[in-house]
């Protein structure tokens, strides 16, 4: 655990939660800045993982000029007006407060969020004036709207970018919908179809990782197109296209002032980043004044966030 010197309390101290499902990471946060954490692996039982949560606040934040005023939540899950509806890599598959689950061994206020959600309010606060629709890219498609540095959630799921859909003839997914954006281009979409090309002979550069044992990615698709593989080159440009549909539907429900893409598969040096920024020329709409930006992987972003949302839902209901 780091430690670092906290001026004498003028700032209200937040703790932020990084609640995923291989690690757990706890902050306490000052003035926008972490001035102590921790991380511990995630417990299997979700006793053990309340009672992990609750020591690492309690720890991380003892001995600080004043106790934290709150405690912010970012969690891997569907997360509605505080209630978890569903977590499956957590251990949650229908409605929990998970708040009030706390209270016994943490009796501080606290304030839930989608992981996602406090990814992009740590980002969004680089442009903390105008709309910024944040879109997520890793295993999975997440993402939210910020508003002049607030998270506008609607009822919890607004910026599930990972459900807008693309295709009605597509692929199910477990949302209940049919050709959701995070079933044509995602971390494991693009993983599985380095995987599916290995399998068939047809990539040789990645049938040769496989036999190697590696597990294969999207950096490795990319790899292989930049290598002149037409077949990898084919997935990327339909999931850049897919991507690009995504995106031209958040300027039209959003009309923000920028469109941030995190994550390190999306970067404009990329193949695949190239690609994206090349259909969304193509594409767009013609009155978007949308901008499009880039962040690169930045682990303490949803730390901060949630310590953002905390703060802003304690100060109004105080």
């Amino acid at each position: 655990m780091a430690d670092l010197a906290v001026d004498g309390g003028h700032d209200t101290i937040v703790a932020a939660v990084d609640w995923g499902g291989t690690w757990i990471r706890v902050a306490a946060v000052s003035g926008g800045t972490i001035v102590r954490r921790d991380r511990r692996a995630k417990p299997q039982s979700l006793a053990e993982q309340y009672a992990t949560v609750a020591d690492m606040v309690l720890r991380t934040t003892a001995h600080l000029a004043q106790p934290p005023a709150a405690v912010g939540v970012g969690l891997a899950g569907v997360v509605q007006e505080g209630i978890v509806g569903t977590a499956l890599n957590l251990g949650f598959t229908d409605g929990t407060d998970v708040a009030a689950a706390l209270r016994p061994h943490l009796p501080l206020p606290t304030y839930l969020l989608n992981d996602a959600q406090a990814t992009a309010l740590g980002v969004a606060a680089r442009w903390p004036h105008g709309t910024t629709a944040v879109l997520t890219m890793g295993t999975g498609i997440g993402g939210a709207v910020v508003r002049d540095g607030s998270l506008d959630p609607g009822l919890g799921g607004a910026g599930d970018f990972g459900h807008v859909v693309i295709d009605v003839n597509g692929p199910r997914c477990p949302c209940g919908g049919t050709g959701c954006l995070e079933k044509l281009v995602s971390g494991r979409v693009l993983a599985e179809a380095a995987t599916a090309l290995a399998e068939a002979g047809s990539s040789p550069l990645l049938a040769a990782r496989a036999r190697s044992g590696h597990a294969l990615h999207a950096g490795d698709l990319q790899d292989a197109a930049r290598d002149g593989d037409s077949r990898a080159a084919e997935v990327l440009s339909r999931s850049a296209v897919a991507l690009s549909a995504g995106m031209r539907t958040i300027v039209a429900t959003h009309d923000p002032h920028r469109i941030v893409l995190a994550g390190a598969t999306l970067a404009p040096d990329t193949w695949f980043g190239r690609a994206v920024r090349t259909h969304w020329d193509l594409t767009r709409p013609r009155w978007a004044r949308t901008e499009l930006h880039h962040v690169a992987e930045d682990e303490d972003a949803a730390l901060l966030g949630a310590a953002s949302f905390a703060l802003h839902k304690f100060t109004a209901d105080h």
